[in-house]
């Protein structure tokens, strides 16, 4: 009774985990983790159950012999069971053996009771219970995911005139009145005074109008966040629904356009059909789909689990390997830019070479495609700059600007992005001093400040999850505002600039006749204060409002 008590008890909560995985990686992920925590009751409970029920020498001795042989069982069945819960088995990274022997009580103790609670009548209502908890995973995903749903709202107006509102130029320091903003078909068409076009619908937005935010660096696809910790709520939700939660937050926070910088193709690639379909609601979706780093670089031996990086990474081992990646994330997109990553974190075994790094570089050019370099360090900089890359992420690692690169700089001038919101995680997480932590921001703020005078076309991303999704931008822009960048400057970032550094100057960016009607209507002039860009009054994605206060 106790074998077949304990396998439906543990098979419980197998549906819910095949939904999550299937939901984040596929078929093969959804067999492969079910395969992986079935293994839990063959490589654990299995073996405890056959030495229990075989042992008949007191109840006492049972118990200790039994802790004694859970030892080796409870080791072989984490390092089975962990990928399924996207982790890595390490225990001798860091003397972490201690801290998972710690736990073998709690593992082995629930076990034991449920042994001696294995009786004909406690046994049966165990499967009983068991049984309505693995229906509940079958139900109760399908239950998440409609009330998770985020679509676009229904609508019958093509046409739409904005009057009222103080239309913001960043780049020109400068406001607007007096002017309707007239939209038809998610493009605006004229902006002119308010006789014009006297028939249709009027809008009296009676506050300031900004083109809509823009994230060049974010991973659209992870269920957790950072800086809030895990959440099995916020997991769930995100798994199931599509990421709707992140989807949501960008739009919320007036963040219109984002740029996936590296996760599952397959899945990116989908959600941006089905954006671009109007089937899902988020904000627009470029992706690069397969990120080119080293079979021992970042993230591949950092942070990602197996599963993640056979769907997220192509392994550059030579360049015949990463040609023939680059054409299958090609043929399965195609993708809006190419991530090199070029860098470690100092953790990775293994840096992408600056001549592999040239070569994809230079077969995204050849496919008209942008190309972005992830980087830490000046000769990493250097070198992704002189390879040609259109631009490079994470210059807040940078302690210092030799004068080498700033002459590079100069002569390539490449857009830049700082991401000082991932550095100070990245600072939280190694357990850095408030005082040293705040020193070396300011480092950074003042390389950034050496780049841009050298001639770097500065740009903003976040790196999401590392901060939050959607905020993480305001965050961001309060992290320029201590770096010494003027509000004008970093709107005009946000926006322009932004949409200059991912091909879109010609749809995105500004609010123009010709360009998409993606606009965020705030309550204060944020040249004033960029605060009031936390709370939109409402966002507009072409041409359409789909969140408000």
């Amino acid at each position: 009774m106790y074998l077949t008590g304990s396998f439906f008890l543990l098979a419980s909560p197998v549906p819910l985990l095949a939904w999550m995985m299937f939901a984040s990686g596929g078929v093969t992920d959804a067999v492969d983790s079910t395969l992986r925590w079935m293994g839990l009751w063959l490589l654990y409970w299995l073996p405890l159950g056959i030495f229990w029920s075989s042992w008949k020498r007191g109840k006492w001795s049972r118990f200790f012999l039994g802790f004694v042989i859970s030892l080796p069982l409870y080791f072989i069945a984490l390092d089975a069971v962990y990928p399924a819960f996207g982790g890595n088995f390490q225990p001798m990274l860091d003397g972490r053996w201690k801290i998972y022997l710690s736990a073998t009580p709690q593992f082995y103790i629930p076990a034991f009771l449920r042994f001696l609670f294995s009786s004909r009548r406690t046994g049966v209502w165990i499967m009983r219970i068991s049984m309505c908890l693995f229906a509940a995973g079958v139900v109760f995903p399908i239950g998440v995911a409609v009330a998770s749903a985020y679509t676009w709202p229904k609508t019958s107006d093509r046409r739409l005139a904005i009057e009222g509102a103080h239309i913001v130029d960043a780049s020109a320091k400068r406001i607007l009145d007096g002017q309707t903003v007239y939209i038809q078909d998610g493009r605006i068409i004229e902006i002119g005074n308010s006789s014009l076009h006297p028939d249709w619908p009027r809008l009296n937005a009676g506050g300031y109008l900004v083109p809509g935010l823009i994230d060049v660096h974010t991973h659209l696809q992870s269920p957790v966040e950072v800086r809030p910790g895990f959440k099995f709520g916020y997991m769930l939700r995100s798994l199931i629904s599509g990421y709707a939660p992140q989807r949501r937050a960008y739009l919320e926070n007036g963040v219109t356009t984002i740029r996936d910088l590296g996760g599952p193709a397959v899945n990116v690639f989908r959600m941006r059909r089905e954006i671009q379909a109007k089937k899902m609601l988020g904000p627009r979706l470029l992706a690069a789909g397969r990120l080119v780093t080293s079979p021992h670089g970042h993230p591949v031996s950092t942070i990602w689990t197996p599963s993640v990086s056979r769907s997220s990474a192509i392994l550059a081992s030579d360049q015949t390997a990463m040609l023939e990646g680059l054409d299958r994330n090609f043929s399965d997109g195609p993708p809006d830019v190419v991530k090199f990553v070029h860098g470690t974190i100092g953790r990775a075994h293994e840096e992408l070479s600056a001549d592999l790094m040239g070569a994809g570089i230079r077969w995204a050019k050849a496919h008209g495609l942008t190309s972005v370099v992830h980087a830490e360090t000046p000769l990493e900089f250097e070198d992704a700059i002189r390879a040609g890359a259109d631009g490079v992420e994470h210059a807040a690692y940078l302690g210092s600007v030799p004068p080498e690169l700033a002459a590079l700089v100069s002569e390539k001038r490449p857009f830049i992005d700082p991401t000082f919101g991932e550095y100070e995680s990245d600072l939280i997480l190694q357990r850095t001093p408030e005082e040293e932590r705040e020193a070396s921001l300011e480092r950074s703020y003042q390389s950034v400040r050496i780049l841009r005078q050298s001639g770097a076309r500065i740009v903003m991303g976040t790196d999401a999850p590392m901060v939050d999704y959607g905020s993480g931008l305001h965050d961001e822009m309060a992290h320029f505002l201590r770096a010494g960048f003027e509000p004008w400057q970093i709107l005009a970032i946000a926006t322009k600039e932004n949409a200059a550094y991912i091909g879109k100057s010609a749809e995105l960016g500004q609010v123009a006749a010709g360009l998409r009607a993606d606009l965020v209507l705030v309550e204060k002039n944020p040249l004033e204060d960029l605060e009031t860009l936390r709370k939109p009054v409402w966002t507009m994605l072409d041409g359409q409002i789909i969140a408000h206060q």
